[in-house]
């Protein structure tokens, strides 16, 4: 989302990646690491009214999972519309859900990449780690899909499903949280570069202080 200056957005240098022009070189590096994960992304497709009346054009609309991603560099930490849209969008179901992505429409603000481990004296590593929370509600664990592959983010709130084809994902792959650092984020790479998925595990169950009602700072 592009704030107004007295929302104290610095300024930003538009730059073209795909036939696109974004706003920001940060969001071409968030294009970027989605297209190196196989994530289709539309980039400010919709603006939005929010219920107080505030308008919104979030960064990223990501329509095979469902998911809206707004890009936050570390000088524009307010997420309050992202918030609000988040609870515009939940799920509302009284008994079992039937929305077209289970738990509804989900919200998640790209923070500032966690920096590489990679030690290469003279030269900037060419990419550090995805960071990630939620504006509003339970936070977002990262996983692909073993039933139809699709790499995404989901609710912590349970059932656990993908958000493409709906299976049920408890127990058939690993869950990540943003801390796990699973996905690389590319910093101004070509075209085409894919960032590797790394391959640390983790048993979801000792995740559950991280459930809704439980810590949710995750780095």
């Amino acid at each position: 989302m592009t704030e107004s200056p007295e929302e104290g957005r610095i300024g930003a240098v538009p730059t073209e990646y795909g036939g696109t022009t974004f706003r920001s070189r940060l969001e071409v590096d968030w294009a970027q690491t989605l297209d190196g994960a196989r994530i289709k992304w539309r980039y400010e497709p919709e603006t939005i009214t929010l219920p107080s009346g505030k308008v919104y054009i979030p960064d990223f609309w990501l329509p095979e999972i469902g998911v809206w991603l707004e890009v936050k560099g570390p000088n524009v930490p307010r997420i309050e519309k992202a918030a609000e849209l988040a609870r515009m969008r939940t799920c509302c179901c009284e008994r079992e859900c039937t929305c077209r992505w289970p738990v509804g429409e989900l919200v998640i603000a790209g923070r500032q990449s966690f920096p590489s481990d990679r030690q290469e004296p003279g030269r900037r590593p060419p990419a550090g780690y995805v960071a990630w929370d939620t504006p509003v509600g339970p936070s977002a664990y990262y996983m692909t899909c073993p039933s139809c592959d699709r790499a995404q983010w989901i609710t912590t709130k349970r059932p656990w499903r993908c958000r493409a084809c709906r299976a049920v994902v408890e127990g058939r792959t690993v869950l990540y949280r943003s801390a796990d650092r699973p996905l690389r984020f590319v910093e101004g790479l070509p075209t085409g570069w894919k960032p590797p998925h790394m391959s640390a595990t983790r048993d979801v169950e000792e995740d559950q202080e991280y459930a809704p009602g439980g810590s949710d700072n995750w780095g």
